[in-house]
């Protein structure tokens, strides 16, 4: 063997256990009872667990590939997985291929796969994701929200998506809010004066995110498509979600973010709410602690980021000043910061790294991502578990000058991340040279549960 990772506790898709993991040509080759493997470099894990690189499934990268994925490699995370960025009135096809041109400059620090973002989703025909499909994209995202951008799909524009990605082996991804009633609620707040943090919020409840979910659901029934349901966030919304896969309705992955596993609205009261503003906003406590069920009992498949390299402005008419923006940083936070929450909360390791790791792996088509086995790439997270910290703004360098996770408390610490066999970070050092981080071409029906 070229490299072997040994002694350290080591998280496969079957369990946790003491062993050495075997690494040759970047790939994982086996893993033997601890002490047995002999290679040309041994890396010793002892004291440390070994955990698949983290796959992000849900961020939005392309305004800064470079220090954005700089930012995932430092928080653990090999494997972007991020939307195309389409220009105002920008078809989605042509939007995604350059896209892929830009990945194709060698910017990324670490392995990225593409979502094809829709702001026409009306206008997306069958032809169209045929294309995006052969193109190699991951999925198809649609918006149930923002007509004031002009981005909002119809049920209609939904149901003809839906059919047209089952034919073409692709999952849709569907932004959850009754975009026609926050449009209400913001003119009422707007007549009414009330603007700041906590209007933002005020104006997507979750009842919308509620109305929105089951009308996905549904929809999806109808086509028979693969639905994957982005950042949860209210109890009713995750409750239709269990109940239409109890009923064998729908094939549904469900996503939640780190922001709403962590935070609760009582922030917009506070000094962080203006790097805290995100849609759907945070919710209330009996929300939040819905959401952490769900992690817990196995609802949930995957958690994001929803990483923003480039934040939106909010609309004027709620914003308190002209420059207020919405859209948080997270994907160098997010692998650290749930390992730390869910050790602290009785939270199975397993289980986190099936959220953090396997499961978006799985949901994309990417076999070999997000997990420690034969074959896999060898993305390898050497990770310490007794050492606490405090994260400051600087801790999860990704160029964006903010950090809502200014502040946290962090338990555990990640000692060195490995990419394809390739060390990328050291004690917290960005030490990747070489080789940048490749597009990923998913292996179509990825399975979603």
């Amino acid at each position: 063997m070229k490299l072997a990772f040994r002694g350290g506790l080591v998280t496969t898709p079957t369990g946790t256990r003491l062993a050495d993991v075997a690494v040759s040509d970047g790939r994982i080759v086996a893993i033997h009872e601890p002490g047995t493997v002999s290679a040309e470099r041994v890396v010793d894990a002892d004291g440390l667990h070994v955990l698949p690189g983290g796959v992000d499934p849900h961020c939005h990268l392309m305004a800064g590939l470079t220090p954005s994925t700089r930012a995932a490699a430092l928080g653990g995370t090999t494997t972007a997985l991020s939307f195309s960025l389409p220009e105002d009135g920008e078809a989605t096809v042509s939007a995604f291929k350059r896209a892929q041109d830009l990945v194709a400059q060698d910017l990324a620090a670490v392995d990225l796969g593409l979502h094809a973002m829709c702001y026409r989703p009306n206008e997306l025909t069958a032809a169209d994701v045929a294309e995006l499909a052969e193109l190699g994209a991951d999925a198809v995202k649609v918006f149930l929200a923002y007509p004031e951008l002009g981005i909002m799909a119809t049920g209609d524009g939904l149901y003809r998506t839906m059919l047209a990605a089952k034919a073409a082996g692709l999952p849709v991804q569907v932004h959850c809010e009754d975009g026609e009633m926050v449009e209400a609620l913001v003119e009422e707040a707007s007549a009414e004066g009330r603007r700041g943090p906590r209007t933002f919020g005020g104006v997507r409840p979750p009842v919308l995110e509620e109305v929105a979910v089951r009308r996905a659901l549904g929809i999806s029934g109808l086509a028979g498509g693969r639905l994957y349901v982005t950042h949860l966030s209210s109890r009713e919304a995750i409750d239709h979600v269990r109940a239409s896969r109890a009923a064998g309705e729908t094939e549904v992955t469900a996503e939640a973010c780190l922001h709403h596993l962590l935070f609760t609205e009582d922030e917009y009261d506070g000094p962080r709410a203006g790097a805290l503003l995100v849609a759907p906003p945070l919710r209330a406590e009996d929300h939040v602690a819905a959401v952490r069920e769900a992690l817990r009992d196995g609802t949930l498949d995957t958690i994001g980021s929803d990483h923003s390299q480039e934040r939106t402005e909010v609309d004027r008419r709620i914003s308190p000043c002209g420059d207020a923006h919405y859209g948080i940083p997270g994907i160098g936070a997010r692998l650290p910061l749930m390992l730390s929450w869910g050790l602290d909360n009785g939270v199975p390791l397993d289980r986190l790294v099936h959220v953090l790791c396997t499961g978006p792996a799985d949901a994309f088509g990417h076999p070999r991502k997000g997990r420690i086995a034969p074959g896999a790439d060898a993305d390898l997270v050497l990770w310490d578990p007794a050492e606490r910290w405090v994260a400051d703004e600087s801790s999860f360098a990704d160029g964006t000058s903010i950090s809502p996770y200014a502040g946290t408390a962090v338990r555990g610490r990640i000692r060195s991340v490995w990419t394809r066999g390739r060390e990328l970070v050291h004690e917290g050092e960005f030490t990747g040279s070489g080789e940048p981080g490749r597009h990923l071409i998913p292996e179509r029906g990825g399975k979603t549960r």
